[in-house]
């Protein structure tokens, strides 16, 4: 009887600690994120290829970015084009979903603003985050339809 408390013990003591570990990387993945958004406000090029792990899969833009130059290039060319009158970005829903092993989606609402706080766009977009050597990068993005009554997902 003592044994069997004893791997049930184990057994309780392991799943939490895979739980804890998966709470752990999606705080640290949503932690990045922001860091990201804040370098997009900033127009940080730099700054925003350094959340990124090429090759990057840049979805529904038909491409793929091969170097961090690329990435930038990217970023500059979106902001170049982005909503008139852009000053800043709000995060309105996060959230994070283990997808497999060392992978996982993030899902961001987000609303974009003008100088005098006027709504000028709400989009969604999904990132694939991958566990490297450097830590969580993301390895693609790609922009979704966001529907009124939809959670992010």
């Amino acid at each position: 009887m003592k044994k069997l408390i004893m791997i049930c013990c184990v057994f309780f003591a392991v799943s939490c600690s895979v739980n804890n570990e998966d709470d752990l990387n999606k705080f640290e993945i949503q932690k990045l994120y922001r860091l990201y958004v804040d370098d997009f406000i900033a127009n940080d090029f730099e700054g925003i290829a350094s959340y990124f792990i090429v090759p990057v899969d840049l979805k529904s833009f038909d491409k793929i970015a091969l170097t961090n130059e690329e990435v930038i290039s990217f970023f500059e060319e979106l902001k170049a084009n982005i909503q008139e009158g852009y000053a800043y970005s709000v995060i309105d829903a996060i959230s994070v979903t283990n997808i497999k092993v060392g992978s996982y989606l993030l899902c961001a609402d987000y609303s974009r603003y003008n100088n005098n706080d006027e709504l000028l766009f709400q989009g969604r977009t999904h990132y694939v985050y991958i566990d490297t050597v450097d830590g969580w990068k993301i390895n693609s993005l790609e922009p979704k339809d966001r529907a009124e009554n939809s959670p992010c997902m």
